[in-house]
């Protein structure tokens, strides 16, 4: 295959949802598709990914009982299923996005001598809070993964170094970060001084660790308020713990939100206190807005903010840390607006979405 020929590109994703993973498969499915290749897309569900897909005239192959948890029988139906599609397809590249897709994806591309198999890895489920056993299967099954593919590309430094000392795999592995282009805002018109998060309401987003810490910091200010944008499966906990710690009057649950990321202007401060990132979209998002961003120091945060000049970094799980930096910036104007600054000054030249797409399309060949 030279550079120029069009290809035929499948792109492998477990669920379709609109997280991170998901947008990253939206982005360069889309400027693939105009650079001329055929692009289809593989996917559980049909969540807001497959939407997006539909209306950009993004052809979608949906997998039925396809998703992150585990199932043998709908496991096997759906490895049957990605290999007869990837029969049909067959692409001079598959690249496989998620845990699960990854494992059931290399096989399928193996087993049909699929030209070049690329793996994303969005970060590693042997990183959450799970037993000792699980992780060391989940550990032995990305393995298998980026053994079974051409290349892996890893999303931050953090990501690579994770797995950089595993056997047999290191030449497989290239770092291409995350990237993102500029947007539009929408107008702001409440002047409330306004704490805010986009993310997924799962565990793993610490946004229980958030709500701890807003209960404290109303404690000390008066009007103002948090808003959280996004939907999950911690929804109703989150609601329970927001009313069992009194602050349910200051916090805004908004749930699904159409471009959630031009909503951005009505916040003062970004919050992003999750227990594990590789590279959050929502923190690239934070800094093309130009907010100040208190995140925790996991993953490839550390790699877009450094602590004091471009951002505060705290401790995972660290409800008193997290407000004592909310009381610093809320006192603190001309330091917001420093941070705000250097963190789109750092976003703009080192994250855009035409050096990602650039240097992931050249595997393609």
């Amino acid at each position: 295959m030279n550079t120029s020929s069009p290809k035929r590109v499948l792109f492998g994703i477990t669920k379709s949802n609109f997280g991170g993973a998901q947008r990253y498969v939206f982005d360069l499915a889309l400027r693939a598709r105009d650079m001329g290749h055929q692009v289809t897309v593989l996917c559980g569900g049909n969540g807001e990914l497959v939407e997006k897909l539909r209306s950009s005239s993004i052809r979608v192959v949906n997998i039925p009982m396809f998703g992150r948890d585990f199932s043998w029988l709908s496991d096997l139906q759906s490895l049957f299923f990605i290999i007869k599609t990837v029969a049909r397809e067959r692409p001079d590249v598959f690249h496989i996005n998620s845990a699960k897709m990854g494992g059931a994806g290399i096989f399928a591309g193996r087993l049909l001598r699929v030209p070049k198999i690329i793996f994303t890895a969005h970060g590693w489920a042997f990183n959450e809070n799970r037993s000792w056993i699980s992780k060391i299967f989940i550990k032995f099954l990305s393995w298998l993964t980026i053994l079974g593919s051409h290349q892996t590309i890893a999303v931050s430094e953090k990501t690579r170094r994770d797995i950089s000392n595993w056997p047999f795999i290191k030449s497989k592995i290239i770092v291409i970060k995350n990237g993102i282009s500029k947007f539009e805002l929408i107008e702001r018109t409440n002047q409330t001084f306004t704490v805010g998060t986009i993310a997924e309401l799962h565990h793993i987003k610490g946004l229980d660790v958030l709500l701890k810490a807003w209960s404290r910091f109303v404690d000390k200010h008066r009007d103002v308020r948090l808003v959280i944008i996004g939907d999950g499966e911690e929804k109703q906990n989150l609601f329970n713990l927001a009313q069992s710690l009194g602050i349910s009057s200051s916090v805004s649950f908004e749930g699904f939100v159409e471009n959630a990321k031009s909503h951005l202007s009505l916040f003062d401060i970004f919050v992003l206190p999750s227990r594990s990132e590789a590279m959050p979209y929502a923190l690239l998002e934070a800094g093309v807005a130009s907010l100040p961003v208190i995140a925790c120091a996991v993953g490839g945060i550390p790699e877009v903010i450094e602590h004091g000049k471009s951002g505060l970094l705290i401790k995972p799980n660290n409800p008193d840390e997290l407000t004592e930096s909310l009381d610093k910036l809320k006192e603190n104007e001309s330091l917001r607006k420093e941070l705000g600054e250097r963190l789109h000054e750092k976003v703009i030249k080192d994250f855009s979405v035409e050096k990602m797409v650039r240097d992931t399309l050249k595997l393609y060949v």
